[in-house]
């Protein structure tokens, strides 16, 4: 009968291989998400990355006996703490902030750009060898359970392994990357597979064990608050990788995941797309007799309507940091009374009210790489319909090829037009290259819908049958009118 100690021993073990793959490989999801995005498609990989090599871990690991390495007799202990060494010092490269950008950078740089490729060259390189490792730690350890019934030994590691998997999904996301940040929970892993040498180790001062304590101080300085000031970034969360920063024309930045996301420089100068979106939604409404209700869905640096103390605004974002930062980086002030900010996913804040705007701004996408895809579906865009008020106006900014060179230009174009059929349509760049037809160049293409009753209407004018005479305008258009919605100067 073993001792009790030793029994709790081996559990421990069990329970931190556990909870570091499953921690490992949800840090790999977020670690990525600035260089790949975060699409189901790269999303799918990592999680293969991980499934298949812990698979083939659990079977040589059950093959693997004693043997001699380097001159050595390799026990079952020394495998064991090999193992974890060499997964640590390869999820070193594989989980540090610092090195992963000069990874991805030089893949770009050599013109290496398709994500999955990336994907999944980071994956081989980075997490296949360190799960694989890892995944040989129960099948090692029921070594030590040879006296105990098959049956019942084989219960209790998968509970204790599964159980770790369990913390590691929970613990590493809903508590540590949302309270230390996802650089800091990255050192935690270091730090417990570290602890499993010190563990499995008869001598605390020996080689492995120095080693170990090595790898886990060099991966908490590569992953430490100091080296990510170096990219400007001030807040590492479940969510985003968020980079502060002022550029010689006075502008402060905020770039999310590696985007270019809000600007506000002196003059309240913002980026050109959202100061058109202003110029022709905004200030027509910024005095009136009442003030209207505006949503903003992808509230970014919250710089939208800044200015306008009049109107009311929601904006919402799942990232609850933005306020904060966008307030002492970027607005460097607090939210007016008029503007609330809600930390909530879109669609669920869509289900939770039935509150209706005057004008929805759909500013979520940021980037070709991290556009949700949740809200690029016809079921989204219904959604958003449902909460416009009568004659209201549905505006949305999307990072898209403005040719529609690309697929999913085009199919976005389809699945918005579904829902919204008359919408008007601008391309918002300075060097807007109509002749362009490379899929990858994009522009800000600017939707604009209002809300019609009368837009169910079908009607085609062919040469047989042309009613167009009864459709068009009857009056002569108010030209001082229009004039004045472009210069208020004229009376």
């Amino acid at each position: 009968m073993m001792k009790l100690n030793r029994v709790l021993f081996l559990f421990i073990v069990i329970i931190v291989e556990g909870y570091v793959v499953l921690s490992t490989e949800l840090l790999a999801i977020r670690q990525t998400m600035p260089f790949v995005g975060s699409g189901t498609e790269t999303v799918s990989i990592i999680i293969a990355a991980v499934l298949m090599p812990l698979a083939f871990g659990y079977y040589f690991g059950g093959r693997w006996h004693p043997k001699k390495f380097l001159g050595r007799r390799m026990t079952i202990r020394r495998k064991l703490i090999f193992n974890i060494i060499v997964s640590s010092v390869i999820l070193m490269f594989g989980m540090s902030y610092v090195l992963l950008n000069a990874f991805f950078f030089t893949l770009t740089t050599l013109e290496f750009t398709n994500r999955l490729f990336l994907t999944a060259l980071y994956a081989v390189l980075f997490i296949v060898m360190p799960v694989y490792l890892l995944g040989q730690t129960i099948p090692l350890v029921s070594n030590y359970f040879t006296s105990q019934k098959l049956s019942q030994i084989t219960g209790r590691m998968l509970f204790f392994s599964t159980l770790g998997s369990f913390m590691g999904a929970v613990f590493s996301t809903i508590v540590l990357m949302a309270t230390i940040g996802v650089n800091y929970t990255a050192c935690v892993n270091f730090a417990l597979l570290a602890f499993l040498v010190v563990l499995l180790s008869k001598k605390k001062l020996s080689e492995p064990v120095i080693v170990a304590l090595a790898v886990a101080a060099l991966a908490f300085y590569l992953n430490s608050g100091a080296q990510l000031a170096k990219f400007n970034i001030v807040e590492n969360n479940q969510y985003n990788n968020i980079a502060v920063f002022k550029d010689k024309m006075g502008n402060r930045h905020i770039s999310i995941n590696n985007n270019a996301d809000s600007m506000l420089g002196p003059g309240g100068r913002k980026h050109e797309y959202l100061e058109f979106i202003e110029r022709i939604a905004i200030d027509p409404i910024r005095s009136g007799p009442e003030p209207r209700d505006i949503l903003i869905i992808g509230s970014g640096g919250l710089t939208f309507g800044h200015e306008d103390a009049f109107n009311h605004y929601d904006f919402i974002d799942i990232d609850k940091s933005l306020r904060g930062i966008s307030e002492e980086y970027i607005l460097r002030e607090k939210l007016k009374p008029n503007k609330e900010f809600h930390p909530v996913e879109a669609r669920a804040y869509l289900n939770s009210t039935d509150k209706k705007y005057d004008i929805v701004l759909l500013d979520a996408f940021r980037g070709d790489l991290t556009i949700p895809e949740n809200l690029v579906t016809r079921e989204f865009f219904v959604q958003v319909k449902d909460h416009v008020k009568e004659h209201g106006l549905v505006i949305a900014n999307f990072g898209i090829s403005p040719n529609f060179r690309s697929a999913f230009s085009r199919n976005l174009d389809n699945t918005f037009r579904s829902v919204f059929p008359h919408v008007s349509r601008s391309v918002i760049k300075e060097k807007y290259l109509l002749w362009e037809e490379e899929p990858d160049f994009l522009a800000n293409v600017i939707y604009i819908y209002r809300e019609n009753k009368e837009e169910d209407a079908t009607e085609i004018y062919t040469d047989d049958k042309n009613r167009s005479f009864y459709d068009k305008p009857q009056t002569k258009p108010n030209v001082k009118k229009q004039l004045k919605l472009f210069d208020p100067k004229v009376h």
